[in-house]
C-alpha cells in the first residue's frame, strides 16, 4: 500500500552522468565529471545515453530503455532536429522517467559538467533546480545576477542549458506529460520553458566546461547554434 502514495522526499537519490557508452570523447568528459563528484562527495551513477553520433545508422537505444513503453510512444514533431538533438532529448527524458519511477529527486549531469559542491536536498517542490554554469565561473559574474534561465538575446524564456540540474518526481511527471503531448518539438533546452516549468537556483553547484569545443559528442543539444551548424545532419523521414 505504501507504494500507492507519493513519498515527497527531498533527499537527492544520486547524480546521473549521461555518457555515450564506447565514445572516446564522451567517456573522457564523463571521467572528469566523475572525478569532480568524488572530490565533493556527490554520489553518482553512469547513465547510458541514446547515441546519435553515427550518421549512417538509427539512434542507438541504451539497454535501460529498450523495453520501455515510453520510448516506443515518443515521437519527434520537429523534423529539423538533428540526430544529436533528438538523442540528447531522449537521454534526458529517460532520466525524467527514472525519477518518476523511483519517486525521489535526482541530479542530471551531462558528461561535460563539473560538480563543485555537493547537492543533497531538492527543497523546491515541483521545480527544476539549475545548478550553475560557466557564467558563474569563466565569466566571473556574480551568482545572484544570473537568471536561472536564459537564451541568446534579451529574452529569458528557457533553462540556461541543461548540463546540470535537479528535478523532483512531480516536475519529472510534468515534463513527461509535456513531451508525451507535444512530442520532441524543440531542442531539449528550449523545451524546458520557464513559462511552463518552474526553474530556480540555490547557488553554484556545477558548471559546464568542454575539454575541446570541436569534439562535441551530441549530448549538448546546442539548442540555438546547433540548428544552424548541424543542418547537414538533419533526420531523414
Amino acid at each position: 500500500m505504501l507504494n500507492l502514495f507519493y513519498s515527497y522526499t527531498t533527499g537527492v537519490d544520486d547524480a546521473y552522468i549521461i555518457t555515450i557508452k564506447g565514445n572516446k570523447y564522451s567517456e573522457e568528459y564523463s571521467k572528469r565529471c566523475q572525478q569532480s563528484c568524488n572530490a565533493v562527495g556527490q554520489s553518482y551513477k553512469i547513465w547510458d545515453a541514446f547515441d546519435g553520433t553515427n550518421k549512417n545508422s538509427p539512434i542507438q537505444i541504451p539497454d535501460h530503455s529498450k523495453n520501455d513503453a515510453l520510448t516506443q510512444i515518443l515521437k519527434v514533431t520537429d523534423h529539423y532536429l538533428t540526430r544529436g538533438e533528438v538523442a540528447c532529448a531522449l537521454s534526458h527524458i529517460s532520466l525524467w522517467r527514472h525519477c518518476a519511477a523511483i519517486d525521489k529527486p535526482i541530479v542530471v549531469l551531462e558528461h561535460d559538467a563539473i560538480m563543485v559542491k555537493k547537492f543533497e536536498q531538492h527543497s523546491s517542490f515541483n521545480s527544476i533546480v539549475y545548478l550553475g554554469g560557466t557564467e558563474w565561473t569563466v565569466k566571473k559574474w556574480p551568482i545572484l545576477s544570473i537568471p536561472p534561465h536564459a537564451s541568446e538575446g534579451p529574452n529569458y524564456h528557457f533553462i540556461c542549458r541543461a548540463h546540470a540540474y535537479s528535478i523532483d518526481p512531480t516536475m519529472a511527471k510534468n515534463l513527461l506529460a509535456y513531451v508525451i503531448e507535444n512530442g520532441i518539438c524543440r531542442p531539449l533546452d528550449i523545451m524546458m520553458r520557464v513559462d511552463k516549468f518552474h526553474v530556480t537556483h540555490q547557488g553554484l553547484y556545477a558548471y559546464d566546461n568542454n575539454l575541446d569545443q570541436t569534439n562535441d559528442t551530441s549530448i549538448k543539444a546546442r539548442a540555438l547554434n546547433g540548428r544552424t551548424t548541424e543542418r547537414n545532419d538533419k533526420l531523414e523521414w
